[in-house]
């Protein structure tokens, strides 16, 4: 009978933590979600709503940041921005760094028949919700 009682406790507690996404109530498809509206807002060239997926306490020049990458690299997003798919997920419900919950996810993108990743750092604490930080190499 213990044992019965034993795997439940363990059962409940793996199910406990494979519902468990970002920290603070993130989850993995949320992240999926946002790095494809803000890839998507990008690949629009429409840097003012690629803006609006990143943490208020982190902003950057967005169009700048892309402009860079394209003149490197000698490709253009607007001809299209592909996920392939995703790679690497982790989560953890509290930073000290960034004072609550954050996750990262990366993906590999095709852009002009090329292969890359992409990696963003999401947020979410009392500040806000959004990109932290964005990592875009080959």
């Amino acid at each position: 009978m213990k044992i019965k009682a034993l795997f439940s406790v363990i059962m409940a507690v793996v199910l406990s933590l494979s519902l468990v996404g970002c920290g603070d109530g993130l989850k993995k498809d949320d992240a999926k979600d946002l790095m494809e509206g803000f890839v998507e807002a990008v690949e629009n060239g429409d840097f003012e709503a690629a803006k609006t997926y990143l943490h208020p306490e982190k902003p950057f020049d967005v169009e700048k940041y892309f402009d860079a990458i394209e003149a490197r690299e000698g490709i253009d997003f607007q001809g299209g921005i592909e996920i392939k798919r995703y790679t690497e997920f982790s989560s953890s419900a509290y930073d000290s760094d960034v004072d609550g919950g954050e996750c990262e996810l990366e993906a590999n993108v095709i852009v002009g028949g090329v292969g890359y990743e992409l990696s963003i750092e999401i947020v979410k604490n009392d500040l806000g919700y959004g990109i932290y930080e964005i990592d875009f190499d080959k």
